[in-house]
């Protein structure tokens, strides 16, 4: 499956030709062509860089085209004054603001004075902050004033889109990494389509609570983990959706902080968290992977299950858990280590075991959806002769049954990568979508000792994104 894009945090509009536009015939002796002319030279760039006057750039143009500074300066004053705003990109820019997720700004090529002017006609609410080349010092399309805009917003390159109407600007953006579309007649339909969609209100709902969505039981218990937070971001390879780490560890907990639902509190470290964390955060430090690797391989039983717990007197087992650690092992081309574990998956496929759920996940969608995300965490041959058609045909078996958002989202998202059509499924998921944009928790995980059923909303919408997405 390919990494998902979200849909960008900021949208830097350009101004001239985007946000306004204006007209350079004038009705002064001079032609609206050589207008044009004067703005493109390494004068008038000066004076956009803020480097000369505009009085200065007048004189300094007027010698250079053998004309009048001051009928110059006429033309301009009448160029300004034909100024008429584009009331579709005025509308979604107000629209924009009001998305608490979104941060609009403006940045163009404009010499200080002429911005005085502008400022008087135009309304700055409209955006978060306009960056001008005369502040900056710089102009576009200088890779240096694309560079200063993000450090000022604070903003990755890739969750950024640029609208200009030159495509040397466009290219410049792009080439730091930054989403660039050349502005013309579709812009504004595309735009309110990328956060307008069922994918993107589902991605704002995320940006919004993905952080503090808690988990849920099916009793109404409220409490924090891990796990959620971690899945989110292995599905959606997007790590600002929540705030986690390495750090110091090298096992993590089901649970963040104090254990809920545990008499005392106190709850065991686990190798299916662990292996989530190794994937999903993918620490820089080749030894220390391998280290966290290798003790995770000392809790595999001589059937290929792996031990749930790094508890030796917690014994536990669970066959998706140990295909989760399998993928884990898989995405660090270790898979092949562990042949055993790989035939316990697939007599899970062939007696249909799944069908009952397992010890920690009750649901049988759930249960091929992460076999069917063992399958995605490695091309090896051997994995794929092992699983892929027999997946292929317990995934259809599926097709149509109903469920709940989360059940049909991961049979979505195993048909898509298995190459399976599933419209029904695609349409019956779209019509769950609530009006925050999310969708609401189906029951992924139990706990174990209790069969009580646990989901989370964020879990459950990052599903639905990668689903529709796919």
């Amino acid at each position: 499956m390919d990494i998902l894009q979200a849909p960008p945090r900021g949208v830097i509009f350009d101004l001239g030709d985007v946000l306004f536009t204006w007209s350079a015939n004038t009705a002064t002796t001079i032609p609206a062509r050589k207008l044009r002319d004067i703005r493109s030279t390494p004068i008038w760039y000066s004076y956009e860089r803020g480097e000369i006057t505009r009085d200065v750039c007048y004189e300094l143009s007027a010698r250079e085209f053998s004309l009048s500074a001051s009928e110059i300066a006429k033309a301009f004053i009448r160029a300004r004054e034909s100024l008429c705003s584009n009331d579709a990109i005025v509308s979604l820019l107000r629209k924009l603001r009001e998305d608490p997720v979104i941060e609009v700004y403006a940045m163009s090529n404009i010499g200080k004075e002429d911005f005085e002017d502008l400022a008087k006609e135009m309304d700055w609410s409209l955006f978060d902050r306009v960056f001008t080349s005369a502040a900056a010092g710089m102009r576009k399309p200088e890779a240096g004033f694309y560079r200063h805009v993000l450090e000022q917003i604070r903003l990755a390159s890739h969750q950024v889109i640029f609208i200009d109407d030159k495509e040397k600007n466009v290219q410049a953006a792009r080439a730091l990494g930054i989403r660039g579309s050349v502005f013309g007649q579709s812009t504004v339909d595309d735009l309110r389509g990328t956060f307008d969609s069922p994918v993107g209100k589902g991605w704002r709902y995320l940006f919004q609570n993905a952080n503090q969505c808690d988990s849920i039981t099916d009793s109404g218990v409220a409490f924090e983990d891990n796990f959620a937070k971690l899945l989110i971001v292995d599905l959606l390879q997007d790590k600002t959706l929540v705030s986690l780490s390495w750090g110091a560890r090298k096992t993590w907990n089901f649970f963040t902080g104090q254990a809920a639902l545990i008499p005392g509190g106190v709850f065991p470290d686990d190798l299916d968290t662990t292996s989530l964390a190794l994937k999903a955060l993918r620490p820089t430090s080749a030894k220390f992977i391998s280290s966290v690797l290798d003790t995770m391989a000392e809790y595999v039983n001589d059937d290929g299950s792996f031990q749930t717990y790094y508890d030796r007197k917690k014994l536990r087992v669970d066959p998706i858990v140990s295909a989760n650690i399998l993928a884990c092992f898989y995405s660090y081309n270790r898979g092949h280590e562990f042949r055993r574990t790989l035939k316990l998956v697939r007599s899970m496929l062939l007696d249909r075991s799944y069908m009952q759920g397992t010890r920690y996940y009750p649901s049988p969608d759930c249960c091929l959806g992460f076999i069917g995300r063992l399958l995605r965490s490695s091309n090896d041959a051997h994995l794929h002769t092992t699983l892929a058609l027999l997946l292929e045909s317990r995934v259809r078996e599926r097709l149509g049954l109903g469920g709940n958002a989360l059940d049909l989202a991961m049979r979505i998202l195993t048909c898509a990568q298995m190459g399976i059509p599933c419209e029904d499924d695609r349409l019956a998921l779209l019509d769950l979508q609530c009006e925050d944009g999310g969708w609401e928790a189906g029951w992924m995980y139990a706990y174990g000792s209790t069969g009580m059923k646990i989901g989370n909303r964020g879990v459950t919408t990052a599903m639905a994104v990668a689903a529709l997405s796919s």
